[in-house]
């Protein structure tokens, strides 16, 4: 970890040792409790802003099973959300979403995409009104 300071900033900026290991941080909700790990090749975090830019190979998991995958991400820790401009796929365990441009709730319950496609699993039911 590198840490910054200049006359109106601090930031930190976390890298991992070599080429084949990632950084990880874990995200809490208000109650304390793991919301999501992001896991990138490199981070750096804005103090004053309460802002984390995750860059290259990022993948968010929450703990519902949902897993987001991009090149860059933005985390925002006043509104907890995530969001980024570049292209972007979430991956449930009933569907697979993509698109361009996201702003997202940290743990991905809630979501919006920019220009996007999914594929969704549908349960067949009988119809027994015939």
């Amino acid at each position: 970890m590198e840490q910054y300071r200049t006359s109106d900033s601090s930031y930190s900026v976390w890298r991992a040792p070599d080429d084949t290991a990632r950084v990880h941080v874990y995200l809490f909700g208000e109650a304390g409790d793991s919301s999501a790990t992001v896991g990138a090749d490199s981070l750096v975090f804005q103090d004053e802003e309460g802002r984390m830019d995750a860059y290259h190979n990022v993948v968010v998991t929450t703990q519902t099973q949902k897993r987001l995958r991009t090149e860059h991400l933005i985390w925002r820790q006043s509104r907890r959300t995530l969001q980024t401009r570049r292209f972007v796929r979430i991956r449930t365990p009933t569907e697979v979403v993509q698109g361009n441009g996201l702003v997202a709730e940290e743990d991905l319950e809630t979501y919006q995409l920019g220009r996007f496609s999914a594929e969704v699993d549908v349960e067949e039911t009988e119809d027994t009104d015939r």
